[in-house]
């Protein structure tokens, strides 16, 4: 991983993380983490978009693991939307690689932006409701106030159980139709990548997400699936492999027909 450099966002700053293409320069590739997984970790994935010819960018978000300001316990969507869409304008990149739950936010901010992008969505949360209560085994949303814990702990992390579901109900981040609403609004070409059978991320409602979106959109949203049954790929190097694979080819696909 090459040059960082620290951006400020509004109250706070993301950290980017810069890899040069290898040979002559073809674009710029902004590369979103999942939660809970800092910048430094995709380096995989960011040196092998940087052998197609691409500048690869990743960041650390405010408010989330890594180098940004902030700590993870304060963690929101709405925030990751904000500093992805910061950097949309900030690195003016040619394409857009999300993962998990950071597609969502990404997909927000390109809901939003004029930029007409390529965009690769690898096991993205399309109904954070669902995925959220397969995790927790609860359904945090529907309960009252004063049962919710001060901390929610999702994953290896804690984050402010009031604030994260504010955050979800008032952007719209639960069900479907608001993942539906954003891929109908953004511009560009979006290919989603799915796994066969992981428990979190359901192939199915990604399929079905996307299918409903394209029927507003001028050009489809794609769904490929990766043989998966599981949803961190940091915890699996092989499937990890699969998955950077498939969103490098998707990627250079989509430089070659640009």
């Amino acid at each position: 991983m090459g040059e960082r450099s620290r951006v400020p966002v509004l109250d706070g700053h993301v950290v980017i993380h810069r890899s040069p293409p290898i040979g002559a320069a073809h674009g710029r590739c902004l590369v979103v983490p999942p939660f809970g997984v800092p910048a430094r970790w995709l380096s995989p994935l960011t040196d092998a978009i940087s052998h197609l010819g691409m500048e690869a960018i990743s960041f650390d978000p405010r408010d989330h693991v890594g180098d940004g300001s902030g700590t993870i316990n304060d963690y929101r969507v709405s925030q990751v939307a904000e500093d992805c869409a910061h950097l949309i304008d900030e690195v003016a990149p040619t394409c857009v690689l999300a993962v998990s739950l950071g597609a969502r936010g990404a997909l927000r901010a390109l809901a939003r932006s004029d930029a007409e992008l390529d965009i690769v969505l690898v096991t993205p949360v399309v109904a954070l409701r669902s995925t959220l209560s397969r995790i927790l085994g609860r359904d945090w949303f529907a309960a009252a106030v004063d049962e919710l814990p001060q901390l929610m702990p999702v994953l290896d992390h804690e984050v402010c159980s009031q604030t994260f579901r504010s955050d979800c109900l008032e952007h719209g981040f639960l069900e479907r139709d608001g993942t539906v609403a954003d891929l109908a609004a953004a511009r560009g070409r979006i290919h989603l990548i799915a796994g066969s059978a992981e428990p979190w991320s359901d192939r199915n409602a990604g399929v079905a997400t996307a299918s409903e979106a394209s029927a507003h959109r001028d050009e489809p949203v794609t769904v490929e699936t990766v043989d998966a049954d599981r949803h961190l790929l940091h915890e699996d190097a092989d499937l990890a492999m699969r998955m950077i694979d498939a969103a490098v080819a998707a990627v250079a696909h989509r430089r070659q027909a640009a």
